[in-house]
């Protein structure tokens, strides 16, 4: 019957590490390894060089877990006594091994030293390690007795871990949110009791190259990319570093539920699902310039191409004297939404005649236009271009939205926008032709601005444009 190892003890030996003489990597190296083959290190001691109490240590955790390893005290000095300490504490005898002196008299000159090597725990297994000589570990019962040097250790724990079959390897995603971990706390305890027994979340201060906060999920990998998904669409997107891949089935059904009570996102939905329908996924691009209305049709056609399984949405950014933030947040959103992006210089005109030659079998570009965009007066959900522009269907899934609804929705369902917004621009174009909108101006302070979303007469949406 084949054993499944799911726990691990490891007990570290030596007053050379208690007298802070020593430092142990042992620990790290044997923990990563045993995660990785969905083995839990569960406990770690640290302990003299003292015979019944490195007896009763192992005994203990020979009891308590799946297998143990030991570390250091099998030298050939008279400090060197855990073979000795692991037999009384597993009830074995101490013998000489013939073996064992075989191979330590190649290895050592003098036989004594060979001779001593070899008094071991009986009866045991040896674990033979190649580095380049040969040499042995020795198990007995579910104990590995291991070198304490590192060079060693690290060798054997190579050959060893391997041969021992874990349960389902753990997974393991991070988060890095440019925020205090006091001021996440609630968030990450509400998440940590969603997932309790199913995926281990850990939050750590960072200090370098800036203070920020590192978030782990630790489990099997459908559940900790599904708790991922689920953590990113809770924090604050925009304090988020590592925001690749990060929209999910989470984000998408969150969209599809509120829309069961939001006529305006039902209908934008209904106007991407028609779409799908007249059109292949191949056929579809998202017109994406980085403001709040286009990002908005990204967030909705991403959600939509989750129900299609769409693996991968292509994008038309357009360039033109566009602000470092612009740039910056399209590639943020191009990892976020796992875009693949196409970038082409201004005029849009000549940018989709070159698209459409590289692309042939384009027919649809999804918009962001709302009414009240100019230009907008005679647009509809399904509308051709222009008789002077290259042939496509353009489609406004968001035409109807008030501005009240974009930033409602874009704050609702934590999609992340260019950071601008949060600096008192309202409406984005060219970086000659665009400042922050005047009605938001902090009147206690000349240089700042209030955020988008706080602009209540939405006539004005457009005043920061020159």
């Amino acid at each position: 019957m084949e054993i499944i190892y799911t726990t691990a003890g490891l007990i570290v030996i030596g007053d050379e590490i208690l007298r802070g003489q020593i430092i142990d990597t042992n620990t790290s190296y044997l923990a990563k390894k045993l995660r990785a083959s969905g083995i839990k290190l569960q406990k770690v001691t640290v302990i003299p060089d003292i015979v019944d109490e490195i007896a009763k240590t192992v005994h203990d955790a020979s009891k308590k877990y799946s297998v143990v390893f030991t570390s250091g005290g099998i030298g050939p000095t008279h400090d060197d006594v855990t073979y000795e300490a692991v037999a009384k504490g597993l009830e074995l005898k101490l013998e000489l091994h013939e073996e064992l002196v075989d191979i330590y008299a190649s290895l050592f000159p003098m036989e004594e030293e060979a001779q001593r090597l070899a008094i071991v725990p009986r009866p045991c297994e040896l674990v033979y390690i190649y580095s380049p000589k040969k040499y042995a570990i020795v198990k007995a019962k579910n104990v590995y007795v291991l070198p304490g040097s590192p060079k060693y250790f690290e060798l054997a724990i190579d050959v060893i871990v391997p041969q021992l079959k874990g349960s389902t390897p753990l997974h393991i995603e991070h988060i890095d949110i440019n925020l205090n971990e006091l001021s996440i706390v609630k968030i990450l305890d509400k998440h940590a009791v969603r997932w309790k027994d199913k995926v281990n979340i850990g939050s750590y201060p960072q200090m370098t190259p800036k203070y920020f906060t590192r978030i782990i999920l630790e489990g099997e990998k459908e559940n900790v990319l599904k708790a991922k998904g689920e953590l990113f669409y809770m924090l604050p997107i925009q304090k988020i570093q590592n925001i690749e891949n990060g929209f999910s089935d989470y984000h998408a059904r969150s969209v599809f539920k509120d829309a069961e009570n939001q006529a305006y996102i039902k209908d934008a939905l209904d106007t991407l699902q028609k779409c799908y329908k007249m059109y292949k996924p191949e056929e579809i691009f998202v017109s994406f310039n980085g403001g709040k209305d286009c990002t908005i049709t990204l967030h909705l056609t991403a959600c939509v191409a989750k129900l299609q399984n769409v693996s991968r949405l292509l994008c038309l950014y357009v360039t033109a004297e566009p602000f470092p933030e612009v740039d910056s947040f399209v590639e943020r959103a191009a990892q976020y939404y796992n875009l693949e992006l196409i970038k082409k210089e201004h005029p849009m005109r000549l940018a989709l005649s070159s698209l459409l030659e590289e692309r042939k079998n384009l027919k649809a570009s999804l918009m962001g236009m709302r009414k009240g965009d100019p230009g907008t007066e005679n647009l509809e959900a399904f509308i051709p271009t222009d008789p002077n522009w290259p042939h496509l269907i353009r489609v406004n899934p968001i035409l109807n939205w008030s501005y009240k609804e974009v930033w409602k929705f874009l704050l609702k369902h934590n999609v992340p926008y260019c950071p601008l917004y949060d600096e008192g621009y309202t409406s984005l174009g060219t970086k000659s032709n665009t400042v922050p909108n005047p009605r938001l101006k902090n009147p206690n302070n000349s240089t700042l601005y209030y955020p988008a979303y706080t602009l209540a007469d939405e006539s004005a949406e457009r005043q920061g444009r020159v």
